[in-house]
């Protein structure tokens, strides 16, 4: 986040506290929620790392031609991912190894869709270096995913 959209119009060495803070303030909690309780609240989701890896366009189509596929046996079935993904994620930082990731989906079934071509590019849009490994964001996936099942988010 860059502060000089901070940057108070009058002083050039200070910032607008109060616009910082409702910024801040947003992703915990609805503005106004006090006054109207009965307000829909938005759950914020953080830009992940695997949301702005950009794959060239014919990788992008075969991921996505996946996640289509995977969409489609996971609304079927009913499948909740988020409980497996997470019995390894022990930090709750919302990365697994890419073994982990493998060995979720084969637990699920899902790995017998994927041909080794479309793993590989799943991983490689999946992954994000974390401590000089490259893990797997299974949280971002599980929401792309769950979207193209037709699943609300939050909802099991």
């Amino acid at each position: 986040m860059s502060l000089t959209i901070y940057r108070s119009r009058t002083d050039s060495n200070a910032i607008e506290y109060r616009k910082f803070c409702d910024e801040i303030e947003s992703i915990f909690t609805t503005d106004f929620l006090e006054k109207n309780p009965l307000v829909e609240s938005e759950q914020y989701l953080t830009l992940k790392d695997a949301t702005t890896i950009r794959l060239d366009p014919d990788k992008e189509d075969r991921v996505r031609n996946v996640m289509l596929k995977l969409a489609e046996r996971v609304h079927a079935r009913r499948l909740q991912l988020f409980p497996l993904f997470e019995d390894f994620d022990r930090v709750r930082n919302g990365h697994v190894t890419q073994n982990q990731f493998l060995r979720v989906l084969n637990d699920l079934s899902l790995m017998n869709l994927l041909t080794g071509f479309e793993k590989d590019n799943l991983l490689e849009k999946f992954r994000v270096r974390v401590g000089g490994r490259d893990d797997i964001d299974y949280l971002t996936f599980c929401h792309e995913l769950n979207a193209l099942a037709g699943f609300e988010a939050g909802i099991p």
